[in-house]
């Protein structure tokens, strides 16, 4: 029996008739950048016009390495380049307000790298002032489009597994290496690294206009670690009103300190009334109330990096191809954003959280 096709979950580009027309203007020559995004857009033959970094050096050795035609320090002198027809911002988010205002002059669509912002705040802002200056933006939660989430996501949607009840997520990893620019950053496994995840246990709700309600955090912090807060989260989320009656929760357990690689894995699993899916980043099964003792096991072709940032990139010019909205709006990041800033604050003063609370006021609620 089969479920699912490697065309089904791989980045497509049918939908795309022109793909000089979106050639691609860098902003930000960073290790993501060289790892992920370039290697991606090139994998799946997209144009990209130019690149753009505050540092000469970066720029210019990206474009060398790429064989981009042209690089600059400006993003003004970016923006005037006429093959470029969409902004790729990979920089870290404080100086993206500064970024858009100068795009803002000469809008492009925009595909902004995840999260919008480390806090609700912020990414309220970025929010406000993208539609002002009139530009369309996409937020790059690229994890939606790793094979294993897509795959996952598209049989979910066959409806296999009746009502979807429970969705728990968890993740063995090693990030606690000495000097790394992570270490230093507060609140990284939940604001940065953990918004995958979160962003994930969203994207798997089968009901995406119900938002989750509120959340617990609890975290732990080894004695002699180098980063400067947990690198180990537990968060339960709840949907629906209060009193456990809900007809869905999420779980996420996050062990970023496992030195043990052995093991280490990323495997989620959701449970439905008539069966059960999980997936390693390797393979997706499934158990059916209807196929007794048997577990359909789905082998998954692609990986995370680069595949992920290619389907990301593609969907986002598919959107404006057709006219739609780019497929994660800044509004709907702003949710994900608002878990996050949500556990750090129960995580830090051991409560329960609402998001009603957090977003009281703003243009998310």
């Amino acid at each position: 029996m089969e479920f699912i096709r490697p065309e089904d979950y791989l980045p497509r580009k049918q939908h795309i008739p022109d793909l000089k027309k979106y050639g691609i203007g860098l902003i930000g020559c960073g290790t993501i950048a060289n790892t992920a995004h370039l290697p991606a857009y090139r994998k799946y033959g997209l144009h990209i016009a130019a690149v753009c970094d505050v540092n000469e050096e970066a720029a210019r050795m990206t474009a060398q390495k790429f064989d981009i035609p042209y690089w600059t320090t400006d993003v003004n002198e970016l923006l005037q380049n006429d093959e470029v027809g969409l902004i790729d911002l990979a920089i870290h988010p404080e100086p993206r307000l500064e970024v858009l205002k100068l795009i803002g002059k000469a809008p492009r669509p925009v595909l902004c790298q995840k999260p919008l912002a480390l806090n609700l705040e912020h990414a309220q802002v970025l929010s406000q002032e993208v539609n002002r200056l009139g530009i369309v933006l996409g937020v790059n939660q690229q994890a939606r489009w790793a094979p294993a989430h897509k795959a996952l996501k598209m049989v979910l949607e066959q409806d296999l597994i009746g009502e979807v009840y429970s969705i728990h997520h968890e993740m063995r990893s090693f990030q606690d290496q000495a000097g790394k620019w992570w270490t230093k950053m507060k609140n990284f496994n939940i604001v940065d690294h953990g918004v995958h995840y979160v962003d994930l246990c969203r994207y798997f709700n089968p009901n995406p206009e119900e938002e989750w309600s509120r959340v617990h955090c609890t975290t732990a912090q080894l004695k002699q670690q180098n980063a400067i807060d947990p690198l180990i989260y537990s968060a339960n989320v709840e949907f629906g009103p209060k009193g456990g009656r809900n007809p869905l929760m999420a779980s996420l357990l996050f062990n970023n300190i496992a030195k043990a690689n052995r093991s280490h894995s990323n495997t989620w699993w959701i449970d439905g009334t008539e069966g059960s899916l999980w997936c390693t980043q390797e393979t997706l099964y499934m158990a059916l109330n209807k196929h007794k003792n048997v577990v359909h096991e789905i082998k998954l072709k692609g990986t995370w990096f680069p595949d992920a940032f290619a389907g990301s990139m593609l969907a986002f010019m598919t959107a404006i191809e057709e006219g739609k909205r780019p497929p994660v709006t800044p509004e709907d990041n702003l949710q994900t954003v608002a878990m996050t800033t949500s556990m750090v604050i129960s995580s830090q003063e051991g409560c329960v959280v609402e998001r009603s609370d957090v977003l009281k006021g703003s243009d998310g609620s």
